[in-house]
């Protein structure tokens, strides 16, 4: 019996390493997602400059170009999905967020410049991102499994 607390005490502090890790995968990957879309976002701008809600359905956002549609600011049609994205990406969520103030109230040129800021702080946050993850990834998995192991030798 209690090898098997042991067992699991070293199991679940090995997890909780794993998981920060994939934490922070998840984290890029949903940055690079976004900085795709913004890319997107911007050449439709720059090239084509179609309505505002025309490119959002593009991008994969029906229910935020119906809002838009509707007569709500791209502020207030984005608010929900900024207000999920604030617990995993605070800063994130303040760059997209000042991005929407501008999005649909100016001509396609400021807010394609909008778009390329905001395009510009995204890439830096998942440059940090990327960072802390082949500094410290190693870290983050081996640590929680050695104090596992240190506390199931102690059970032991």
């Amino acid at each position: 019996m209690r090898w098997l607390g042991a067992l699991l005490l070293v199991g679940a502090c090995g997890g909780m390493g794993l998981a920060k890790t994939g934490s922070l995968r998840r984290r890029i990957a949903l940055l690079d997602s976004l900085c795709e879309k913004l890319r997107q976002l911007q050449t439709e701008l720059l090239q084509r400059n179609p309505p505002l809600p025309e490119i959002l359905e593009q991008l994969g956002q029906p229910a935020l170009a119906e809002n838009v549609r509707r007569g709500m600011t791209m502020g207030q049609a984005a608010r929900p999905l900024l207000q999920r994205l604030e617990g995993e990406l605070p800063k994130t969520a303040q760059t997209l967020e000042q991005l929407c103030c501008s999005l649909g109230r100016y001509d396609s040129s400021t807010q394609a410049q909008a778009c390329a800021h905001a395009l510009q702080q995204l890439q830096e946050q998942r440059e940090a991102l990327s960072r802390e993850l082949a500094e410290k990834g190693n870290l983050y998995r081996t640590v929680p499994l050695a104090f596992g192991l240190m506390a199931a030798l102690a059970v032991l």
